[in-house]
């Protein structure tokens, strides 16, 4: 049976977290974002082989292929914590390698389809892990957007990548100045969402390290949907709070 709310408990979901809203409390203040996405207690250990993994300065090609398969089974384990999936794939089909498809069919990931502004009719959403010191390139990227658009145009609506560090032409986390241009595998993302409506988000180290926690894969790739369109000119970081704030001097010190 299935664990996900009526529609009229859901409504009662919404109002209770409206309710608990505390400034500051990521969890306590984003009950639905928790409710749809529980960590796996296993992360925590995938984590700790992973840091391990990074602080090497110079892996071997086993341990290479190693973390390789490591940072697959962390992908697998974060995306089996959203709520409503009915089915997980990871093949090799005639034309391509699937890391992972995962898609539902229950009033849960209809849910989740909303929040991560996805169409109902195109539900599936495909993962692909890169564990390389490199950042993601232009040629990378635009071989998933060719996936999308193509091998799995009708039913996928969400790609993401898990990697280490990134993708190119994205700004660098921690960077003061806005970035004003677009370029390699950034101005790929932002040209594909303007054809199609579909977003491809990249998760790097400092996210992943942050799936452990309640609700955090669903609010870091809602931020990173929005920043799309929004072109923020600065990176995405992991949301401790909710309520997004990125206001010039004179309005921020209104708040």
């Amino acid at each position: 049976m299935s664990d996900c709310p009526s529609a009229e408990e859901y409504i009662v979901l919404c109002l209770e977290a409206l309710q608990n809203f505390k400034q500051g409390d990521a969890i306590a203040s984003n009950q639905i974002a928790s409710f749809l996405y529980e960590p796996d207690c296993r992360l925590a250990q995938h984590f700790e082989k992973l840091k391990n993994y990074i602080d090497l300065p110079r892996p071997t090609p086993k341990q290479s292929q190693d973390a390789g398969y490591l940072l697959e089974e962390i992908m697998f384990l974060a995306c089996s914590g959203l709520k409503g999936f009915s089915s997980r794939k990871s093949f090799c089909s005639v034309g391509a390698q699937y890391d992972l498809l995962i898609t539902g069919d229950d009033m849960c990931w209809f849910y989740l389809c909303k929040l991560l502004y996805m169409k109902e009719n195109q539900r599936d959403i495909i993962i692909e892990a890169k564990c390389t010191k490199s950042k993601v390139t232009h040629s990378q990227f635009a071989r998933l957007c060719s996936l999308m658009e193509i091998s799995l145009f009708r039913t996928t609506g969400l790609g993401i990548f898990f990697t280490l560090n990134g993708a190119t032409g994205f700004p660098n986390k921690g960077q003061k100045s806005r970035q004003q241009t677009l370029s390699e595998a950034r101005s790929m993302q932002v040209l594909f969402h303007a054809r199609t409506g579909k977003a491809i988000i990249v998760l790097d180290k400092e996210d992943i390290f942050k799936l452990d926690q309640p609700g955090s894969l669903i609010q870091i790739l809602i931020s990173k949907i929005r920043d799309i369109e929004h072109l923020s000119g600065l990176a995405i970081e992991p949301c401790e709070n909710p309520v997004e704030v990125d206001l010039p001097a004179h309005l921020k010190k209104l708040l």
